[in-house]
């Protein structure tokens, strides 16, 4: 079984390219009764790449939340199959808003795989996540879909709440492990 991965990407760029690509995307995706079945629903990226007449890399990914601000900010919020599958999207941006950029955040709780490509921290500013509870208060990764992202600052703030003050970062985190509180480092990646 695939380790899915949740993923939510940020488009920023000119209004006019912005909206191009959601129309597009919306048509791709909407629902058809002869577009065959798929795990992934209407959204599976397959449909995407037909539609935008680029090879799909992965196959394994459906979209679930297309937004568009009317501004200059696109937003799509899509489940993958092993990792966030950054390398059509860019295909994708590249191809029908090449004046803009993007960035994700990604998390793939269930291995404890949380990333965003915005080394910058331009939009993403998250340090770390805390992989969200299960009804029963346990952190039973598999079975949580999403995640609770902190900056350092907030983070810290956190922690000391639960562990007091006068205690390194390094001591906090180590603390938490000790409490079966799973607390991730996310990577930035290029």
């Amino acid at each position: 079984m695939a380790n899915y991965c949740y993923t939510n990407l940020y488009v920023y760029g000119p209004q006019e390219e912005l909206a191009n690509l959601f129309k597009k995307l919306k048509r791709w995706t909407r629902k058809d009764e002869r577009k065959p079945k798929t795990a992934f629903g209407c959204g599976w990226l397959g449909f995407i790449a037909e539609g935008a007449g680029i090879r799909a890399f992965d196959l394994r990914a459906g979209v679930e939340k297309i937004q568009f601000d009317g501004k200059g900010q696109l937003f799509i919020k899509y489940i993958s199959a092993y990792g966030p599958q950054p390398a059509f999207w860019e295909a994708l941006v590249r191809k029908f808003a090449p004046r803009s950029w993007s960035c994700y955040l990604a998390e793939e709780s269930c291995t404890g795989l949380y990333l965003t490509n915005d080394t910058l921290k331009r939009k993403i500013t998250a340090d770390y996540a805390i992989p969200g509870r299960c009804a029963d208060g346990s952190y039973t990764s598999s079975l949580v879909r999403r995640s609770t992202f902190y900056t350092q600052s907030a983070l810290r703030e956190l922690l000391v709440s639960k562990y007091g003050t006068g205690k390194a970062m390094a001591e906090l985190l180590e603390l938490a492990k000790k409490d079966n509180l799973p607390v991730y480092k996310v990577k930035r990646v290029d």
